[in-house]
């Protein structure tokens, strides 16, 4: 019973310790911090930054917590992405974000809501089938589905209700 006892209290501060001091299991890595980008022969076209990610290699995929992903023309900031989790397809260089999706274009202040958003490198596009609210000044537009370019410069919006907010 003492020996028990003993496993038990030598565990506890195992159970109780941060996330962070967790080892992964064979084929995970655990990293906090993470950053990445695509890089051709010029500039990124984009980078996302996460609070922590972990690769599952076997898998092909790479889940995070806290992604910002920010989409460049050239040298200038264009948009950026923010959610709660996300997750990417190495292979297929696509990412899935959920939770209080955001998306803000700079180019002229466009503002996109939404629960899910998908992203594709090969494609540059974004999109989702869920619904989305897009705020650009005064006028307020809600839709389920859409597609654009990351900038929201080329927007199609399926099922649109379109209002003037006061």
């Amino acid at each position: 019973m003492k020996r028990l006892a003993l496993l038990l209290l030598a565990a506890l501060p195992c159970a109780c310790s941060s996330p962070g001091a967790q080892e992964a299991a064979p084929g995970t890595s655990l990293i906090e911090g993470f950053s990445m980008a695509e890089v051709n022969a010029g500039p990124s076209r984009w980078r996302l930054n996460s609070k922590t990610a972990r690769m599952e290699e076997k898998e092909g995929l790479i889940y995070f917590t806290a992604p910002d992903i920010k989409f460049y023309d050239g040298k200038t900031l264009s948009s950026e992405i923010t959610a709660l989790d996300g997750k990417l397809l190495m292979e297929k260089k696509e990412a899935e974000l959920t939770g209080s999706v955001r998306v803000d274009a700079r180019r002229d202040g466009m503002k996109l809501f939404t629960s899910k958003l998908f992203f594709s490198t090969a494609r540059n596009k974004i999109w989702t089938g869920e619904p989305v609210t897009i705020h650009k000044e005064r006028t307020v537009i809600n839709g389920r589905g859409f597609t654009a370019n990351p900038d929201l410069s080329e927007i199609e919006i399926l099922h649109q209700e379109t209002r003037l907010s006061k």
